[in-house]
């Protein structure tokens, strides 16, 4: 199965189709990975999100495609179910809170490259932060839902 771009190798993913990554318990299938963007379908449960971090190399967009999510970028915060589409331009902190039960997300990052950390399939804090770090994301605080506790779990 193709999970590079080529202007000379089209290609079509159904869904479910792609390389299969992970972060914690949630699931990650590489759609595409090029050095202009990289694009991960994202399954994701609340406990799972990523630790409240800052992209020094690429900005992120995400488009909802089941559930719903709230969106913590800089001092503004933004929720959205199925359709929504968010933009996180890099050197802003941000993450997300998975407000349903589950969540379906694509996750688009231009430049492509850190699309690829998913690949490290991190289970412990140490672990994510170190995959996090070694793509350039620097973690900046706990998850949001984190903050009034000591743990500093992705969540």
């Amino acid at each position: 199965m193709a999970t590079t771009l080529a202007a000379d190798a089209p290609y079509l993913l159904n869904q479910g189709e792609g390389t299969p990554m992970s972060w914690f318990n949630a699931a990650m299938t590489l759609k595409a990975s090029t050095p202009q963007i990289g694009v991960v379908e994202i399954s994701i449960s609340p406990g799972d999100e990523p630790p409240l971090h800052v992209h020094s190399r690429e900005s992120e967009w995400f488009y909802v495609l089941d559930g719903r999510a709230t969106f913590h970028i800089g001092d503004k915060t933004f929720s959205g179910g199925p359709g929504a589409f968010v933009s996180l331009p890099k050197g802003i902190p941000h993450t997300f809170t998975v407000d349903s039960a589950t969540a379906r997300l694509i996750l688009l990052n231009a430049p492509g490259g850190f699309e690829r950390m998913f690949e490290l399939a991190p289970k412990t804090v140490e672990d994510a932060v170190n995959a996090l770090r070694r793509y350039g994301v620097e973690v900046v605080g706990p998850h949001p839902r984190e903050k009034s506790s000591s743990g500093a779990r992705p969540s």
